[in-house]
């Protein structure tokens, strides 16, 4: 089956450092499908807890949904902030707890089809900063029953600074394709 993956970037700062990585990255799969979601622009609408009820999930939500239906790989695309996921990215796994709750989405049945990964950066150069947020997408992987394709961190603050990270640039030639150094 050919690969497609779906890059949801979720910083508040457009071409920031941790998209600067994930194009690095994507760089090395010329022949996968690439899609990228950017889910700051438009806005998620706030996640409402509607059981018993349901809303199928409509505009930017719906083709979230739809995009991550038709891909293989799901990429985090998220810088740390304060230790977490920006709250984009934080938002859409609240909306998938709603998805869960309603069978209409089948997201329950296809969700175990995926690969999910996280791509991040951070300031801090202290190594256990983004242990947090990739705790969160391992375990919310491992509990919908997708594969963990790891996590890729990089260290930059400024626009830019992540190009100076040596480390981080090489561990991205291989990190989607499994080949790391």
């Amino acid at each position: 089956m050919e690969r497609r993956f779906l890059f949801l970037l979720s910083s508040a700062r457009k071409g920031g450092n941790a998209e600067w990585l994930a194009r690095r990255a994507a760089a090395c799969l010329p022949t996968a499908g690439q899609h990228w979601i950017d889910l700051t622009d438009p806005p998620l609408p706030p996640f409402r807890d509607l059981r018993p009820g349901f809303a199928r999930p409509e505009g930017p939500l719906g083709a979230i949904q739809q995009a991550m239906r038709a891909a293989s790989d799901i990429v985090f695309v998220a810088p740390v902030y304060w230790y977490g996921l920006p709250a984009p990215a934080k938002l859409l796994l609240d909306h998938w707890s709603g998805w869960l709750d309603a069978p209409e989405t089948g997201f329950a049945d296809w969700a175990p089809g995926l690969t999910l990964h996280l791509i991040t950066t951070r300031a801090d150069p202290d190594p256990t900063v983004p242990d947090l947020p990739e705790a969160m997408l391992k375990r919310s992987a491992l509990w919908l029953g997708m594969r963990w394709g790891g996590a890729l961190h990089g260290i930059a603050d400024a626009p830019g600074e992540i190009a100076a990270d040596g480390a981080a640039l090489a561990a991205a030639a291989g990190f989607l394709t499994g080949n790391n150094p």
